[in-house]
Parts: structure tokens; C-alpha cells; sequence
């Protein structure tokens, strides 16, 4: 997956102009570097937009033609050349080395920042790979459905299907089980891939003049079932290969189907609710896709989030306790902590829930619940819920924290405050968010403990794991890029509700 270069000459914003090799123009970029090296190629993996000034490259045809050859045997998919600073404009040696070996030479203005081409590519490149996941959540379902009132024979018919390929299920023993589309030469060609693909190994991909050949083991546990083999005509997407790992555990279900069923929706739920929390998925196609799931949203949601111990076992814990009262998971790892979907006004609480979760995990758990949020506002239900959660570990509390029990929550929760409050939070937080980015350490977190915990060493420490000498070590650098008097209860009460306001760049929870 790529972005195509001919959709990157079409952004006339960038001003871009093709110079040489136009005959290239449906290469796929994979990323945009800037390098100014004399020799870039050690540094290239191919399929990039290399972008240059050309700082130290020479007008000399024989340096040109060796600084493309360079290129072309790394693989990259395109040069573009700034003009108006190393050079006034591209090299007329350069473009002839360019048109002679195809290579497509982008000619940069001036007013074009690289930053500009770059960000082009890497939001474009971010929207297939979320159209890949919305396609594969589309998918995965009916799939399923497939696999509950068809069997093997109906996975392999949708997996084919919806990926436009053909596809085979040879069993343990090597012989044909199912194909489609039952044409004999393509399934001869996937059986002969099948076969010679050792029978150990869990995937393999390969090439040849079948097309591009996938097989994916199918299993349950220890036991092998045999092999599911996927045929294309083209280069394989992520998306294909999702959905043949998908299709392989779905034909797994007849040796083990209550529980792999469960396993395989709980995975498609979470990247859904990913996609909820974080707000790039609409209240409509949400609702849609909660209804046909058989989770009731009538009354709107709630979110559920456990801290301690491992947020899988956690979710495996809740899954169960949902699953035996007919409900569907919806949850996901996040910052640590589980993160659960419940819907409000349903027979089934979240104090049940965390009740039953806690019975079957033997960590310590704190939990906090957001209040009742309609589904377009999922990450203000998610910051809800955390922050609820910290409550609960600050006050090292067994009780079901919830939201609409903290004193102050309508300044967090305003729509009015929350932006003052998100204001405030990047002016304040913003320092110590690109230290913790740029050297891996924790002082956000670190600051957010010690002062839900009012300053203690002993219990803040506690409660992040540290001795309090590391604390302190932390609290301090905090002081000095804040440059901020955390000896003031003011200070502190300004950045606890900065805390509490914080979120990622595009809307996605920062705290807890």
C-alpha cells in the first residue's frame, strides 16, 4: 500500500512538476525522507519520496548518473529536487540520468516547504490504512456470519469474494476440502502452493508465475486442521492478509467454535471501539454496527475502565462476565488500563461487571465508569471514565468510582469549560508531553499521580511503582521545565484540572 504519485501531481497546492521520468508516475510512494547525503542508498529500504536540495550533489553528468543509479537500485519511487537554494533549478544532467533510467524527478518550488510533501504523503498514506481497517471491520462480520450458518465452504466463498482472489482449504492430510471459485486452475495452482509450502510453518507468502500466493496454517491451539491457500493476480494488501488470518481462525471455529467465535468478534469489537473512543467513526455508522451486534445503545453508553494488573486478563474477564449475560465485549487495551463499552440502562451494571472481574483476577483493581454519553462522544466518556479510575487508585478505593460522584465534574464536563480547560492544558502540558516523547520518560504521569495523591512521596511513589527518590528526581524536572511552583496549591489545582482536560493531538485521551 502506497500513495500513488500520480495522486501527489495532483495536489496543486504543492506546485509540483514533473521534470523526468513521467512514465513512472503510477509508482506507489511508501514514505517521504528528506536526505541531503552524497550517497543516500544505505539509508533507503525502497518505495520512497526522497526529497533533496541537492546540497551535495555536483552538475557533473558522471556524479548525476551515479547518484540515480544509486537510487534506482535502492528501490526509490521518485526524487523530488528543491530548487532556489543549492541549486536555482534541477540539473540538466540530473533530469537526463532521471529520463534515462525512468526514474520520475519532481521539480520543488521554492514556496513548497519538504515538510509540506511529506505531511501530504504521510496523511494520505494514514487515510488508507484507516479506510483498510473500516473495510476489514465491514468484512470481518460478515464473515462470521458466514462461518456460523455456512460453515468452512461459506468463509472461504466471503474470504474469496471480498478479497477478489481465489481461494483453497486442503485439510491435515493435503487434499482439497473446499474452493472458490471452483475453478480447477486456479485451485490447481493454489494446490500446488499449498503443498509445497512446509506444513510447520504457521504463513508464507510467496511469488511465481501463479501470481502472489499466501497460505495461512489453521489451528486450534496445538492441533493443526490444515491450510488455508489465498491466490492474487496483485501484491497483497495488510487487509488481505488480516482477512486471511481472519478466515483461517473462523474455519478453525468447527474444532473449537463457541470459544475461537468468541475470541475472533471480541477482536473485531475492539478495533471498533478504537475507533469510537477516538472519534473517527460516526454516531450513525456506530449505531448501526452496536444494533446488529446485539448491543443495546437505546439509553445510550457508558464507559467502564479497570486499572491494575494486565488489561487483557481484565478484558478477558469482563468478556465472560458479559458474554454469560448475553452481551457482546466491546473493549480494548488503552494507556495501561482495560476499557469496556457498557450500555446504560441494561439489566447488567458496571458494579456487577467489575464485581465479577475482580472475582477472577487475583491483582489488585481500581475502576471508574464515565456518565451516560450518546455515541458521538466517546472520547469524553473515555477521559471521564480514567480520570474516575485515578480517583479510585489515588484513594486506593475497591468502590466502583463514578464520574458523576466527583466534586467538580460539570467544570470537566461543559462543553464551554472543557475547551478553557484544553487551553489551559496545552499551555501548561505541552512541554512535558514533547520531553516524555523525545526521551521515553513518564513526567506526565508522574505529575498526575503526585497530585492526586496531594503531594505524598510515599503513596505516589506507591502507586506508580517508583521509589520516591525517583519521584522526586521526576517531580523536579517537572519544576524545571514548568517553571512552575508546585509548592503552591494553586499551581497545583490549575494543573490537576490541566490534567484533567489533556488530550492527544486528534482527540484522544492523554491522562490516566
Amino acid at each position: 500500500m502506497g500513495v500513488p504519485l500520480a495522486w501527489l501531481m495532483r495536489r496543486q497546492d504543492l506546485l509540483l512538476r514533473v521534470v523526468a521520468g513521467r512514465g513512472g508516475l503510477d509508482r506507489d510512494v511508501v514514505w517521504a525522507h528528506s536526505i541531503e547525503l552524497a550517497d543516500p542508498a544505505p539509508w533507503l529500504t525502497g518505495g520512497e519520496l526522497l526529497l533533496t536540495t541537492g546540497l551535495r550533489l555536483t552538475a557533473d553528468p558522471g556524479a548525476c548518473e551515479d547518484y540515480v543509479a544509486r537510487l534506482v537500485k535502492a528501490g526509490v519511487a521518485a526524487v523530488g529536487f528543491g530548487v532556489g537554494l543549492s541549486h536555482a533549478r534541477v540539473p540538466e544532467a540530473l533530469v537526463d540520468a532521471a529520463e534515462e533510467a525512468g526514474l520520475p524527478l519532481l521539480e520543488v518550488p521554492l514556496p513548497t516547504p519538504f515538510v509540506a510533501v511529506t505531511k501530504a504523503v504521510m496523511e494520505r498514506l494514514a487515510e488508507q490504512q484507516y479506510e483498510g481497517v473500516v473495510r476489514a471491520s465491514r468484512i470481518q462480520p460478515r464473515m462470521t456470519r458466514a462461518a456460523l450458518h455456512g460453515g468452512a465452504q461459506a468463509v472461504v466463498r466471503e474470504l474469496a469474494v471480498s478479497t477478489g482472489t481465489s481461494v483453497v482449504l486442503l485439510d491435515h492430510d493435503s487434499k482439497v476440502r473446499t474452493a472458490h471459485p471452483p475453478d480447477a486452475g486456479a485451485s490447481e495452482a493454489a494446490l500446488r502452493a499449498g503443498l509445497s509450502s512446509p506444513k510447520q510453518a504457521a504463513a508464507a507468502v510467496s511469488s511465481g508465475r501463479d501470481g502472489v500466493v499466501a497460505v495461512q496454517q489453521v489451528r486450534v491451539g496445538p492441533r493443526a486442521h490444515g491450510r488455508l491457500v489465498l491466490v492474487a493476480d496483485r501484491t497483497l494488501t495488510p487487509v488481505d492478509h488480516l482477512l486471511l488470518g481472519h478466515a483461517a481462525s473462523l474455519v478453525a471455529l468447527e474444532a473449537d467454535k463457541p470459544l475461537r467465535l468468541r475470541e475472533e468478534q471480541n477482536h473485531v469489537n475492539a478495533l471498533f471501539l478504537r475507533m469510537l473512543l477516538d472519534g473517527s467513526v460516526t454516531a450513525s455508522a456506530a449505531l448501526d454496527h452496536l444494533t446488529e451486534a446485539g448491543f443495546p445503545v437505546r439509553d445510550g453508553v457508558r464507559v467502564l475502565v479497570l486499572r491494575g494488573g494486565s488489561p487483557r486478563r481484565a478484558l478477558e474477564a469482563v468478556g465472560t462476565e458479559l458474554a454469560e449475560r448475553g452481551l457482546p465485549l466491546f473493549g480494548r487495551g488503552h494507556g495501561g488500563c482495560a476499557a469496556v463499552l457498557l450500555p446504560a440502562g441494561h439489566a447488567v451494571t458496571a458494579q456487577t461487571v467489575t464485581d465479577g472481574a475482580r472475582a477472577r483476577l487475583r491483582s489488585r483493581t481500581w475502576a471508574g465508569l464515565s456518565a451516560v454519553h450518546d455515541l458521538a462522544d466517546g472520547p469524553a466518556a473515555l477521559s471521564e471514565a480514567r480520570n474516575a479510575a485515578s480517583v479510585a487508585q489515588a484513594r486506593d478505593t475497591l468502590a466502583l468510582v463514578s464520574f458523576e460522584s466527583l466534586a467538580g465534574r460539570l467544570l470537566a464536563a461543559t462543553p464551554e469549560t472543557r475547551k478553557v480547560l484544553a487551553t489551559l492544558a496545552e499551555a501548561q502540558l505541552a512541554p512535558l508531553s514533547a520531553h516524555d516523547t523525545a526521551h521515553g520518560t513518564d513526567l506526565l504521569d508522574s505529575l498526575r499521580t503526585f497530585l492526586e495523591h496531594n503531594g505524598g512521596w510515599e503513596a505516589a511513589s506507591a502507586a506508580l511503582g517508583v521509589h520516591r527518590h525517583t519521584l522526586r528526581s521526576r517531580i523536579e524536572r517537572v519544576r524545571g521545565l514548568l517553571g512552575a511552583d508546585l509548592d503552591s496549591a494553586h499551581v497545583r489545582a490549575e494543573l490537576l484540572l490541566a490534567l484533567c482536560a489533556w488530550q492527544e493531538p486528534g482527540g484522544s485521551d492523554r491522562t490516566g
